[in-house]
């Protein structure tokens, strides 16, 4: 089994369409189905069912992708490690992150990682705290930035920032004159909220049974831009992480009794080694996070 017939395949499975992963990875198409196809002969099994141009992977293609990734990218830090004795920083970096950090902490990090290492290739990919877990299992980013704790004890978590969840309202809101409130006062008002992937919704469906209070849910989305520009409207208020309102002038943040807080960090799979370049990313958050000012 050779290590491009590996690789080749990850990169189909990932985009699922032969013609964009051949064009990836600079080769062309009938190259990269020649290459798979010998694959699957080896296997002595498909590993893609073909519809017209579609393709999607079959049982035996999603068995060999999580073992397909993790050969390919232990190859690729022998040869990260080899530069780093070398003196030249080099390689990729692929990073799972929550929406919440888009404003304050992965720009700035991001900056000064790349100016410190610009021969570093880095991937972002924004998902929930559950789609980041599930994409550490599988091998397809090295590390991530979430909601703790994590659901799976297969994960190690460092916890860096705390962030408190509060009622978010448009300026001209019945409530915008509040500064705290507690949820039963809340049965008159509808709420947007987040879809129930994000971890806030969770967080937050837990302190509704606490209390025993079913919120009037008018909107469910998981487009956070969109949903605090409705929230702008005063039409329905929010409950988001109050950093993720501060930057908006036509918001207003009210905390809710007894604090909903909780921690968020950093997520890696347990006992992985750790490339160099995700051992400087981390170095490089960890020393960002102590600027931030704890909410």
């Amino acid at each position: 089994m050779e290590l491009r017939h590996l690789r080749y395949f990850v990169r189909a499975a990932e985009l699922l369409h032969f013609t964009r992963a051949a064009d990836s990875l600079h080769v062309s198409q009938p190259t990269l189905s020649s290459h798979i196809q010998q694959l699957e002969e080896e296997l002595g099994s498909p590993l893609f069912d073909r519809v017209g141009r579609r393709v999607r992977l079959t049982a035996a293609g999603q068995i060999l992708l999580p073992h397909a990734r993790a050969a390919t990218r232990e190859v690729e830090l022998s040869k990260e490690e080899i530069a780093e004795l070398q003196g030249l920083l080099r390689g990729s970096l692929r990073v799972g992150t929550t929406y919440v950090f888009s404003e304050y902490l992965v720009p700035l990090s991001l900056a000064a990682y790349m100016t410190a290492y610009p021969d570093i290739h880095v991937l972002i990919n924004w998902a929930t705290s559950l789609e980041i877990e599930q994409d550490l299992l599988t091998g397809a980013i090295d590390l991530g930035l979430a909601f703790l704790p994590a659901e799976s004890d297969e994960l190690e978590a460092e916890p860096l920032l705390t962030d408190e969840v509060v009622l978010v309202v448009g300026k001209t809101h019945p409530l915008a004159a509040k500064t705290e409130i507690h949820v039963s006062e809340l049965g008159d008002f509808p709420l947007i909220l987040f879809s129930t992937g994000f971890s806030t919704r969770r967080l937050l469906d837990r302190q509704f049974a606490k209390e025993g209070f079913s919120p009037k849910i008018l909107l469910e989305m998981n487009d956070i831009p969109a949903l605090l520009k409705i929230v702008e409207t005063g039409i329905a208020g929010t409950m988001v992480s109050r950093r993720l309102a501060a930057p908006c002038a036509q918001l207003r943040s009210i905390s809710i009794s007894g604090r909903v807080v909780r921690s968020a960090g950093i997520l890696t799979r347990r006992g992985i080694h750790l490339s160099p370049a995700a051992r400087a990313f981390l170095e490089v958050i960890r020393l960002h996070c102590q600027s931030i000012p704890a909410k």
